[in-house]
């Protein structure tokens, strides 16, 4: 059983909300390549803001050649395409590490949040991709 089954419903409506598309799990195909890696638990709400891409995601951490399911991530990221130069990102992670019951308990107060971050995000908020 999904780990996301008391979230859907509520991910949803907010994905729909934002003229949005919600995915629910990812290929391991789509990771560099993993040792014994069929998929993994994810869901990620991608949209347009102005010229940013804009997204939030809730997934387990990656360690090594393997996918932690003990400890989730709460982040919202946007980011830009600039002619000559790059992915330049802005990842901002409202939620690091911590146990999948602790985001689903307050799963709507950190959309809130993740949309206002969002939303408030100007183009000099964006690093360079591998910016540190």
């Amino acid at each position: 059983m999904s780990v996301f089954i008391q979230l859907d419903e509520r991910l949803a409506s907010f994905a729909t909300g934002q003229h949005a598309r919600l995915t629910r799990d990812r290929d391991g195909s789509t990771l560099q390549p993993r040792a014994n890696n069929s998929g993994f638990e994810e869901r990620r709400i991608d949209w347009k803001r102005d010229e940013f891409n804009v997204a939030i995601l809730i997934q387990p951490h990656f360690e090594g050649m393997t996918i932690d399911t003990s400890r989730w991530h709460f982040i919202a990221v946007a980011w830009v395409h600039v002619v000559g130069r790059g992915k330049h990102v802005a990842e901002l992670r409202l939620v690091s590490g911590r146990p999948f019951p602790e985001i689903e308990a307050c799963v709507d107060e950190l959309l809130a949040a993740a949309l206002t971050l969002l939303n408030g995000l100007q183009r000099h908020d964006l690093r360079p991709l591998g910016f540190e």
